[in-house]
């Protein structure tokens, strides 16, 4: 009687996994066959359960060394730090402190170690201008290289670093305004703005000024 009892319920939970087995079976089918798959959030973890990848807006902070909101995706290293976000803006990280940005849009950004903006290439949705940025690094570095686009005008700096001593930002620029059909090349040095200048403007001649690096005399 003991065998059969136990046979009875070997054949009943048999029955119950198998029909549990074919109950999942038809649910993942016909996941399967739909279009669309929707989540508020994915995370992609490494061999150790560290998380590397997430998407969401806004994703979690869980094992995230910053804790600023960010939406899109963000890449970060084994220790949690971020070194590639997708997405609308998020805040400017320098020197362990958050800044607000000046304007919305969306843009790529690489980060260091420190989690600190290295590079970025965005959309200003206010200006409808791109920018890129290759930055110093620190603080107080800021940015080294930038591309600016936008309706009407567009420029390059090559910036100086700022860290060890003030001086003049914009040590090259190239810059021309399509409205006023005006080019400009300007060379600076950290003391003073503008010693070299190439100007040419429509229904102007065009100018050479120099500023010798002694005297400040204009030639």
């Amino acid at each position: 009687m003991k065998i059969t009892n136990k046979l009875r319920d070997f054949v009943l939970v048999l029955l119950l996994a198998l029909n549990m087995f074919f109950i999942y079976d038809n649910y993942i089918k016909s996941k399967a066959n739909e279009d669309v798959i929707k989540v508020k959030g994915i995370v992609i973890e490494d061999e150790n359960g560290n998380p590397r990848i997430k998407m969401g807006f806004p994703f979690d902070n869980e094992k995230r060394i910053r804790k600023d909101t960010l939406n899109g995706m963000v890449f970060m290293d084994e220790k949690g730090m971020d070194r590639i976000h997708l997405g609308p803006h998020g805040k400017l990280f320098l020197g362990g402190k958050y800044y607000g940005r000046t304007n919305e849009g969306w843009s790529l950004f690489f980060n260091d170690s420190k989690g600190e903006e290295r590079s970025g290439y965005g959309f200003s949705d206010d200006s409808n201008s791109v920018g890129l940025g290759m930055d110093y690094g620190g603080e107080d570095g800021g940015e080294a290289i930038y591309l600016y686009a936008a309706p009407n005008l567009a420029f390059m700096t090559i910036n100086a670093d700022l860290q060890e001593k003030q001086g003049i930002r914009d040590r090259i620029v190239l810059w021309h305004d399509t409205k006023k059909d005006l080019s400009l090349a300007k060379i600076s040095d950290s003391k003073r703005d503008g010693r070299i200048i190439l100007r040419a403007e429509k229904g102007n001649n065009p100018k050479f000024q120099m500023i010798d690096s002694l005297t400040n005399r204009k030639n």
